[in-house]
């Protein structure tokens, strides 16, 4: 018989590694929304996006959809900026099917990315997806991204929760198994995360290992990995905690503002072989806030540090007049348009100041909230990226998003 001393330490463990089932609805508790509208909210938004697409059609003035049906019956997520298909994409739309417990197009997503983005058993690559295909699922990349492979597994962790479905997980920990044994020196793939700081690398082979990008940098992801992920769960606890403290460093002290790329102390780094300047506030950043906010709701780790965080944040986007979309880190330079991404992303981040005790902090969060609800969702040729984005964050403000089926 277990003693009682293991039976309550064990039981102490599942405490500290449960989380919510869902986060607070913001549009309900600051902006008094009935939560009936606001699902009909989201089941709109779910229409707009995955209503399959006529691919013909796919970058029309007027296009909602990025959710294309394959004649061999599966499903892809199309770029529709850029003409071809994202691991990016497809993680994040399994990932809002999970969500929304729409089985069928999980599935769909799940096999198009096996059949066509994973790469073969011979290579240094297995384990890893392809980041770019074209849409008859032919590789165009030969590299991952490796938030992909972050969304993929934590989404296959969930369908097996949600659903009931054991291979689901099985597949999540092979991938982490794989992932993360590789034996870099000898073949130029290397593990998901650097073992000498628990990080995320940008891309696993010699030229992406030895910097990172905050948009990757997902505690809250990590954190439940630490709790269900079959192996290397002390790992994954020390890597959420990198990961929550990179999203400090890597902040600049007065704007908020985060750079593209990374070095692994937080300082911006600018890749020679981009075609822009990655130090800047440019596209992958505006998903930081988005990640910060989404680790303040769901573990509640670092809330001191994200607060004074996002408050900086939300108040430089304010004062610039929700005008620009990017900038130089200290603020001084900007251009492009405020993006419906970012009012997205920004709102997810107006947790960590909607129960401050400053009315300040909690009028900044109901601004934000309310400017998202305001939204409308994008259409037309460049609806792919700030659309999920966009999506995505609709589900964390709206209370529809958890980490955490198991007792469903």
């Amino acid at each position: 018989m277990m003693n009682i001393a293991l039976r309550l330490t064990l039981t102490i463990a599942v405490v500290l590694t449960a989380f919510p089932m869902s986060g607070e609805n913001l549009f309900t508790t600051l902006l008094g929304k009935d939560r009936e509208e606001v699902d009909r909210r989201i089941d709109d938004l779910w229409h707009h996006f995955f209503t399959p697409g006529d691919l013909d059609r796919y970058d029309r003035d007027g296009e909602k959809s990025v959710y294309y049906l394959s004649d061999d019956g599966m499903a892809f997520i199309m770029d529709t900026g850029n003409n071809d298909v994202r691991t990016e994409g497809m993680s994040y739309g399994m990932m809002i099917s999970v969500q929304l417990d729409r089985r069928d197009e999980f599935d769909r997503l799940w096999s198009w990315s096996k059949a066509n983005m994973a790469y073969d058993k011979s290579t240094p690559w297995d384990g890893y997806f392809c980041w770019q295909c074209d849409a008859e699922g032919n590789k165009i990349g030969n590299s991952n991204a490796s938030d992909g492979e972050l969304y993929y597994v934590t989404s296959l962790l969930l369908a097996g929760q949600r659903w009931d479905e054991p291979l689901y997980t099985d597949e999540a920990n092979a991938i982490l198994h794989k992932i993360m044994n590789k034996n870099g020196e000898a073949t130029g793939v290397y593990n998901l995360f650097n073992s000498d700081n628990y990080m995320i690398t940008f891309v696993p082979d010699r030229g992406g290992y030895y910097f990172t990008d905050p948009s990757y940098h997902l505690p809250a992801f990590l954190q439940m990995w630490s709790a269900t992920a079959a192996d290397n769960r002390d790992f994954w606890a020390k890597a959420a905690s990198a990961s929550r403290s990179h999203l400090i460093d890597a902040a600049h002290p007065v704007t908020g503002l985060y750079p593209d790329y990374s070095n692994y102390d937080g300082s911006p780094f600018r890749w020679k072989y981009s075609g822009y300047d990655t130090s800047m506030y440019m596209y992958d950043a505006i998903r930081c806030a988005m990640n910060v906010g989404m680790d303040y709701y769901l573990t509640g780790e670092d809330k001191e540090r994200q607060t004074d965080g996002m408050r900086r944040l939300l108040r430089f986007f304010k004062n610039d007049g929700f005008r620009h979309s990017r900038f130089t880190l200290d603020g001084k330079y900007s251009e492009g348009e405020y993006s419906v991404g970012m009012a997205g992303a920004n709102a997810v981040a107006a947790f960590a100041l909607a129960s401050s005790d400053d009315e300040a902090d909690r009028e900044l969060a109901k601004e934000y909230v309310q400017r998202l609800w305001d939204v409308e969702p994008p259409t037309g040729k460049y609806r792919y990226y700030e659309g999920m984005v966009y999506f995505l964050s609709m589900l964390h403000v709206s209370g529809h998003f958890s980490l955490d089926f198991r007792n469903k």
